[in-house]
């Protein structure tokens, strides 16, 4: 089985982690004992290149993982365990979910700029623009006395200005 090893620098957030991948190198592998398709542990042979990665992918699979750990063992070879990324794995899903019908994906924070802003977001300060005016009536329109202070609020809108 073959095994492409990456060097990944970005937030494990990231959903489409392609430009953010250097490729390293192709190996082959063999399945280190029982093991999970979500969770695996490959043997092959050891390289000192190989402490240098932290992702890898599997083409027969077509999933792509953390590195999780190595162990390197007699003759030769090192263990390589990894954990599933499932939103690289599932990518092309994922960004293709909206505009589906009936399917559409609630996102509160994205990778673009774009937002929700009907979402609730604890994370996300939100900003409001407070103005007070104060206006006389002349007269006495609610039949208040000189002695007595009325106060009207009123709450009208919000601006579109962002």
């Amino acid at each position: 089985m073959r095994i492409d090893f990456y060097t990944c620098n970005c937030d494990n957030r990231v959903v489409d982690k392609t430009n953010f991948m250097a490729f390293g190198e192709t190996k082959n592998c063999s399945i280190y004992q029982q093991t999970g398709i979500m969770h695996p542990s490959l043997v092959l042979t050891y390289s000192p290149a190989l402490v240098n990665y932290n992702y890898f992918s599997i083409p027969d699979w077509g999933r792509h993982y953390y590195i999780t750990g190595m162990e390197v063992m007699p003759g030769g070879r090192i263990v390589v365990t990894g954990s599933e990324d499932y939103l690289y794995s599932n990518k092309d899903e994922i960004l293709g979910l909206n505009g589906k019908a009936g399917l559409e994906a609630y996102v509160i924070r994205t990778e673009s700029k774009k937002g929700n802003k009907y979402l609730s977001d604890r994370l996300k300060p939100v900003q409001t623009n407070r103005t007070c005016n104060t206006l006389a009536f002349p007269g006495n329109h609610f039949d208040a006395t000189d002695h007595e202070y009325m106060y009207l609020l009123t709450v009208v809108g919000g601006s579109s200005r962002s």
